[in-house]
């Protein structure tokens, strides 16, 4: 593993995306998306997507990175807004999509804006904690993601990983839960056949039974069409099936949908297979002010003394969540961003691509 200087990989990363018809405006908030995931060490949303997940996606016609959002609500009178995003890049739109969220939170107590069309767009978190950074709002943000999950007691796969994660301010910083309703996230299991590693925890394979071998997959399509993802709390090699708790995860997914709907996402599961317009997702986000009850002050006070009083509960070293992301952020802008050698091959054959060097010979001069 070896440490690379932040803005270097931002920069290399834009101009990739340029390479391939991404405007400038809609590059730099993109890659700082990407960038923002491996500082904070979820290698599984950052990089590790640019050529699986956009790039890809963008030579096959399942983003557009010319495309323009359209503003679909009925009655602007609410505090709710539905966006169909005409299938652009994920991290753009949902960008945009917290600018308005938190426009309208801060004008009606609280906002709700609903993207539809959309791709992927990466880390939840960074979304969620971009609406409470300025502790007056507290954040949510969900969305649906491809079938790689059968519901509880099904057969086959019809849900996704559907995440969601939760952020809200104190004194010190934003307590965060960005969590998906499986045991882990897909994009990191793509991480680990790409790479050949160990998965962080087991899927099951196309017989239905429990592996963390990367080989037992040729690549992440495979895994996408004949593999399948367990739910939160789901069944475990030395469980009994009255122990099994998979109807929470599942459960859950199916919530996150069925908002989704509601947004204007239409029924049926979403295609596993990568560069498709069939693969497109669906997203939600909300902000509400903290100020309701209390004075913001007051709010901020009382959210604090109750982090507080949690942490007296634990040793020095318990954290809340969300803070072992934001240390590994701190250390990542001091030292570096730490990447294997198959990830920055990986970045520098989509760098060939489009003309760029080396990373090692990449430098201002080239943006």
């Amino acid at each position: 593993m070896k440490k690379y200087q932040t803005q270097k990989i931002r920069n290399y990363v834009q101009k990739i995306l340029e390479g391939n018809d991404v405007l400038p405006v809609k590059a730099r908030v993109v890659a700082d998306v990407l960038i923002e995931a491996d500082l904070r060490g979820i290698y599984s949303h950052g990089i590790n997507n640019l050529d699986i997940l956009i790039i890809n996606s963008i030579k096959a016609g399942g983003t557009n990175p010319k495309a323009i959002p359209i503003d679909i609500t009925k009655n602007k009178n609410l505090c709710i807004r539905h966006i169909n995003a005409m299938g652009d890049l994920g991290g753009y739109t949902a960008m945009k999509a917290v600018k308005l969220v938190k426009a309208l939170a801060r004008k009606y107590g609280m906002g709700k804006v609903y993207i539809t069309n959309a791709n992927h767009f990466g880390a939840l978190a960074i979304y969620s904690e971009e609406i409470a950074k300025d502790k007056d709002l507290a954040g949510r943000v969900t969305c649906t993601t491809p079938s790689v999950m059968k519901p509880f007691g099904g057969t086959k796969n019809r849900l996704g990983t559907n995440p969601l994660s939760i952020s809200i301010p104190y004194d010190q910083g934003v307590v965060t839960i960005d969590m998906a309703t499986t045991v882990h996230a897909m994009s990191g299991i793509n991480k680990a056949i790409i790479e050949n590693t160990t998965f962080p925890f087991p899927v099951l394979d196309r017989n239905g039974i429990e592996t963390t071998d990367p080989q037992t997959f040729l690549n992440p399509l495979d895994f996408a069409k004949n593999g399948s993802m367990i739910p939160l709390g789901g069944l475990g090699k030395d469980k009994g099936l009255k122990a099994d708790a998979g109807f929470k995860g599942s459960g859950l997914a199916i919530l996150i949908e069925l908002d989704n709907v509601i947004g204007g996402g239409k029924s049926g599961g979403i295609s596993p297979v990568i560069n498709t317009k069939k693969r497109r997702i669906r997203q939600t986000f909300e902000a509400y002010r903290i100020d309701s009850l209390f004075s913001k002050k007051e709010a901020l006070k009382q959210i604090s003394e109750t982090i507080k009083d949690i942490r007296e509960f634990g040793p020095s070293t318990m954290m809340m969540p969300g803070e072992k992301e934001q240390r590994q952020r701190n250390k990542s802008l001091k030292t570096g961003i730490e990447y294997s050698e198959i990830q920055i091959k990986r970045l520098e054959k989509l760098g060939e691509e489009v003309g760029l060097p080396a990373i090692s010979k990449f430098n201002l001069n080239h943006i």
